[in-house]
């Protein structure tokens, strides 16, 4: 996982840097951090990043810019924007940030933001086979399914392009589906969280489309897990 820290102050780029270390060794991951110390060096750089901490307020270029200059050249990059200042925050919002931290950075915080930074970075393919076909196999991203629903004794497999009906029961993908950005908030589905675009007590809508039941006995437990991920 190749991931950018662009600050004009050294010193937050450690307290960053030695976060990342300390993240990466828990959850046995490897990251390519690079360091660079303005905004005109992360642009000239031209390394595509899967995960950028960007300072707003620097010298140069300011943060919102360059975030938005990188995400024009690469759609998929998760920002994460790091400052002292907040009133930047409703144009940070437009560029789908993951974090917004706070100087100086919480630890707690900084992990849970990595956990859902890491979550839609993961390029994790799943293979099956479709119904009432041996011969047909589907190759997905789990990243890019955005739920799985209970047809029959079946399974229907919802993605970013597609829908596919699979063989296998709810059952089997739930063993597949373990990362931590899948949840299960009725028997009948398997959810990707990072496509909730609407919550309540009830129901959720995922991918502005979809709207899924919460199952009572679940209610709470999923509240709370909904809440932690978006870092109450």
């Amino acid at each position: 996982m190749v991931i950018a820290i662009c600050d004009d102050e050294q010193e937050f780029i450690n307290d960053i840097r030695k976060h990342l270390k300390q993240y990466s060794s828990e959850h046995g991951l490897t990251f390519e951090i690079y360091e660079f110390c303005s905004g005109a060096d992360i642009l000239s750089s031209k390394i595509v990043f899967d995960i950028a901490f960007l300072d707003i307020e620097m010298k140069d270029i300011n943060g919102i810019e360059v975030g938005r200059k990188l995400q024009n050249e690469n759609p998929d990059l998760v920002l994460i924007y790091v400052t002292a200042y907040n009133q930047y925050l409703d144009e940070a919002l437009d560029l789908g940030i993951t974090r917004f931290f706070d100087k100086p950075i919480d630890s707690q915080r900084f992990y849970e933001g990595m956990d859902r930074a890491v979550s839609k970075v993961d390029n994790t393919e799943i293979k099956f086979y479709l119904k009432d076909d041996n011969k047909g196999v589907v190759t997905v991203r789990c990243k890019d399914i955005i739920f799985v629903e209970i047809q029959g004794r079946k399974t229907e497999i919802h993605t970013k392009e597609h829908d596919y009906l699979s063989k296998d029961g709810i059952k089997v993908w739930k063993a597949r589906l373990n990362k931590s950005y899948f949840e299960i908030p009725h028997n009948s589905y398997i959810i990707n969280t990072n496509f909730i675009t609407y919550f309540c007590k009830e129901y959720v809508i995922l991918d502005n489309k979809y709207t899924i039941p919460i199952a009572y006995s679940k209610r709470a437990e999923f509240k709370r897990k909904f809440m932690k991920l978006m870092g109450d």
